[in-house]
Formats: structure tokens, sequence, C-alpha cells
């Protein structure tokens, strides 16, 4: 597969011209079983805050059945009455994709535009949370990309099957805004940000799942952003019992460039006890000839994502540390940061 990458150290027209086509839209593809969104997460040290956005797209996308919505979710601390999230559905009228660019508008409060510096991201629920109970949440954000974006893999998903693509268009980003939750308001100082973006076609109840993770190392040194040298980026396609694999991915990147690409990633888990519903370690481990990496993510906090309450399929989020260790080109690599995750099944 060829793997295209923008390179971030040329202009920022450049880059911009090349996000545009690497993570826009794709209603070609569109019908009942079409999927398409927009991830973006942050975590703020500062305020031990983790909070992520999807703009989802779906459904055959000329027919009333079509949909767009807005999800959002929240984690302060590790302490589970500290987190929440909540979704807003859109009618297909008033869904607007560009095929040319990531742009993405729902309404006047929830869009998406790529920006000659980045990505701007707002999004706002006022409502209530999947327990009935009142929420607001708004989140006004600039994603300013600091390392190279590179379409990862596509692979097949499901017992049908369906096919998914996964395009990390902004593996590390230095993010300025803020988030509201509640009525308090968290200001986002260069904290670390991260965009991917997903697409295809594949039915949630058909036997699917997925791995991944993301982690940027945190920045010490430099006042002005939390982005520091390493970033990590890994997935995998499976089933629903995590037993089969159609396609995995382990990618580093150091600074802005992309310092490795490993195509046979082995998992393993340690699920958290006692209800085993998701893991409290991912093991991967990766090697290329010489290169190798071995990436422990420990989980700290869990929230599960229920699609549809009518199809057994849930994605756990989950935050928590990354140790990863390892040698590129004759030169160890060692660090630990905290980061997200994904257990779908």
């Amino acid at each position: 597969m060829v793997v295209p990458v923008a390179n971030a150290d040329k202009s920022k027209a450049n880059l911009v011209q090349k996000l545009s086509t690497l993570d826009s839209f794709h209603p070609e593809l569109s019908n009942d079983s079409y999927k398409e969104w927009h991830y973006f997460n942050i975590i703020d040290e500062a305020n031990d805050l983790k909070f992520f956005v999807s703009f989802n797209v779906g459904g055959n996308q000329t027919e009333p059945t079509g949909y767009g919505i807005v999800l959002m979710a929240y984690m302060v601390g590790d302490d589970p009455g500290q987190m929440g999230g909540a979704q807003e559905y859109y009618p297909i009228q008033d869904v607007d994709v560009s095929d040319e660019s990531p742009d993405l508008t729902f309404d006047e409060s929830n869009y998406v535009r790529l920006m000659p510096n980045g990505y701007r991201v707002n999004a706002e629920i006022d409502g209530t949370d999947v327990f009935g109970n009142p929420i607001q949440i708004i989140y006004d954000a600039t994603y300013i990309p600091k390392a190279d974006p590179t379409l990862i893999f596509n692979g097949l998903i499901g017992d049908t099957p369906g096919d998914m693509n996964w395009v990390s268009a902004a593996p590390a980003c230095r993010v300025e805004g803020s988030l509201t939750i509640n009525g308090i308001e968290y200001n986002l100082d260069g904290v670390r940000g991260y965009h991917d973006h997903n697409f295809g076609n594949w039915d949630w109840g058909d036997n699917i799942g997925w791995d991944w993770g993301q982690a940027i190392e945190m920045n010490d040194d430099d006042p002005d952003t939390d982005v520091g040298r390493y970033t990590i980026v890994l997935g995998r396609l499976t089933d629903g019992s995590h037993t089969s694999d159609t396609g995995n991915r382990l990618l580093l990147w150091k600074n802005k460039a992309q310092i490795g690409i490993f195509q046979n990633v082995e998992f393993e888990y340690a699920m958290m006890e006692p209800f085993f519903a998701y893991p409290e370690y991912i093991n991967a481990t990766a090697q290329s000839g010489d290169d190798s990496v071995t990436s422990v993510f420990h989980s700290s906090s869990a929230m599960p994502i229920i699609i549809d309450p009518n199809l057994p399929f849930t994605i756990w989020e989950l935050t928590g540390i990354y140790t990863v260790t390892g040698t590129i080109d004759g030169k160890s690599i060692n660090f630990s940061t905290e980061g997200f995750a994904e257990y779908a099944y």
C-alpha cells in the first residue's frame, strides 16, 4: 500500500493542501452500512483532564435514514464520579461534509474547519447524558499539527466482511482553546491533542472488534507546549472475541518525523477483574529487522460507549499510562506518558 506522508516541515499552505485531500470525506461510499467520523482528543496535564469529541456521519446520505452524530466524553482524574458524556443526533438535511476537505458542519455550534494553522473544532451539547442527568459541554479549540500525517491502513472487519479505513491525520497536536463542563471552564494552553479519521462500510452487529491506542510524550521543558518528542499510535482490526487479526499497525514519530512503521504487531491482554469487560493491561510488541518496539498500556479509567442499545457492541474508551521501549536505527527509545486506548467488541 502506498503511504502518503505530508511533510510538516514544509509551508503551512502545503500542509493544509495535503490534509485537504488526505482527511476529506467519502460520500461516494454512502449506503446503508456507510460510516465515517472525525475523532479529536486532548490530555490536559495541569487539570488531570481527558476529553474526546467525534463527529459522525452514516447511513445512506441521499436518503432520510442518513444521519449525523456529535459524541463527547470527559474524564477528570480517575474517579468514575468525575466522568460523563452525551451525544446528539442530526437529521441528514443538517449534515454538510465535503469530499475535497475535512470540513464538516451540523449547525453553528458543531463543526470542523481546516484553517491555515490547523483544525478549528467547535462542539456543544446542552441536554441530558446517558443516565438522563442534565449536562452541558462546550468545546472550542484549535489543533495545531506538530507531526507528519500518514495514511495508516485499511482492512476487513466483521463476518460479512466490511472494510474500515483509518487515517491518522494529526497524530500530535498542540491544542489551544477552552472546554466548559457544566459551567466549569478549563483553559487549554498548549495541551496535547490527537486527531484521526475513520471511514468505510460495515455493520455494528457483525462480530467486529478493534484495538487502538495513542500517546504523546509529555514535554516538561517548554512552558509553551506539553507536546514532547515521541508519539506512538497503534491499532488492529479483529473480531468480537479479539482472537482474529485482519490488519494491524504500530507507528512511531520523533518530533515531526515518522521513524517507525511496524506491520506485524502482537497484542496480549490482562483483563480487568472481576468483570473482565476490558483490559487492565494491553501489551503490543512489534519487530522489523533490527528495529523493535514494545508498548505496555496500563488502564486507569474506562468509559463504555454504547453505539446502539439494541446491538451487542461496546467501545471501551480507556485512559492510562503507556510505557514504550525499543530500538529504532540502533538508537534506544524509552518513555512513559499518559494516553488513550480503545477496546471494542
